[in-house]
């Protein structure tokens, strides 16, 4: 990262879920710290940080059983850059999933982006910078972190001895870590549902029966796979291109399965499956949620 003392006060780490933004804003904190900062991960700057217990590292993030990072948590910070440092000669804050900041706590950190109390340090991580506060944005420095390569990506998974990491690495466009985090038969996962929908569109399973393969499924990944697909069908019908990642696996399924819905369909099914991951945190009624996204590709008349 170059000289320490030349990083920018207010730094914006984004780019895709599940390549690593929070790991290397982690370590770019125990660099700021690190009594060589260097991040050696052998000083006792560091290793206090990387057990959460540097008093000069704060990390911001959900609260438990919150759907957003509210003006408390944005008070915290402010008044933690002020004070003055224990060990290090610097005070980092980092906020996790910054875009979950709410409106009120934006505001109240714009300040101490504007005029920073010297030796501070304010990392924020997103997924999603676009639902940051224009005003957030702009007083950031963006630091927009890329996909590994593949090779790199089947590396890192090859460490971890899944069984397959090259569908893994597919099902997740890229993205290593989250690939880790997903059960390793996710990529048997995908293909049965795609074939469940087939079954569907096909009419040799009515949408009743496929909801009984299904409902004790894990729903956060089966409705994140249903909108890859729903995604995919749309743009097949609209522009009659597939996806790389369809190319290498089933494009003539997809393309097949397309021509067996209309767009009206699709794009329920699509609506269906983002507005159902939407309410994950709520208790869900799994048959019926199932069951009226299996309706949308049932054969019409």
């Amino acid at each position: 990262m170059g000289d320490i003392e030349h990083l920018p006060h207010a730094l914006l780490l984004s780019g895709p879920a599940g390549i690593g933004k929070r790991l290397f804003a982690e370590r770019l904190a125990r660099r700021l710290v690190c009594e060589r900062t260097t991040a050696c991960d052998a000083c006792r700057a560091c290793r206090l940080a990387t057990g959460g217990n540097h008093p000069d590292v704060l990390i911001v993030r959900l609260q438990e059983g919150k759907t957003e990072i509210t003006v408390d948590d944005a008070r915290a910070l402010n008044q933690f850059l002020v004070l003055t440092p224990h060990l290090a000669p610097r005070r980092v804050v980092l906020v996790i999933d910054a875009d979950r900041l709410n409106r009120s706590a934006s505001n109240a950190i714009l300040k101490t982006l504007e005029e920073p109390p010297a030796g501070s340090y304010l990392l924020l991580v997103s997924d999603a910078p676009a639902r940051l506060l224009p005003t957030i944005r702009s007083r950031c420095q963006n630091l927009i972190l890329p996909r590994p390569t593949q090779e790199e990506g089947l590396s890192y998974l090859k460490a971890h001895s899944l069984p397959d990491p090259e569908a893994l690495l597919t099902l997740t466009h890229g993205a290593p870590l989250r690939a880790l985090a997903w059960p390793q038969d996710a990529p048997a996962m995908a293909k049965r549902l795609f074939a469940s929908l087939e079954a569907v569109a096909l009419g040799r399973e009515s949408a009743l029966e496929a909801t009984e393969d299904w409902q004790a499924a894990d729903m956060e990944i089966g409705l994140t796979f249903l909108t890859e697909i729903a995604a995919a069908l749309t743009q097949v019908t609209l522009t009659g291109t597939v996806a790389l990642d369809w190319r290498v696996t089933q494009e003539e399924r997809l393309r097949a399965l397309a021509a067996r819905l209309d767009l009206e369909q699709m794009l329920g099914l699509w609506d269906e499956a983002l507005e159902a991951r939407g309410l994950l945190a709520a208790p869900l009624d799994r048959r019926l949620v199932w069951d009226r996204l299996f309706l949308h590709v049932e054969p019409k008349g």
